[in-house]
């Protein structure tokens, strides 16, 4: 399984002045690329209020 993760910056500070970011992560298809998972980040963020700073394509593989 995939996942593509993903962290915004919501363009707000919280206390002692330090910028807000929030997490998400998607499951995505075991054959996309990160070349699809760029696109993917790059609608979502058209879509968002918020901005993507960076995302990373995680393999997830079960062990137990």
């Amino acid at each position: 399984m995939k996942q593509l993760r993903i962290v915004y910056d919501t363009g707000e500070l919280g206390q002692n002045a330090r910028p807000i970011r929030r997490r998400t992560a998607l499951v995505t298809s075991d054959e996309a690329t990160a070349q699809n998972c760029e696109q993917i980040v790059q609608l979502l963020d058209s879509l968002t209020k918020y901005t993507a700073l960076e995302a990373h394509m995680v393999i997830v593989e079960q062990v137990y």
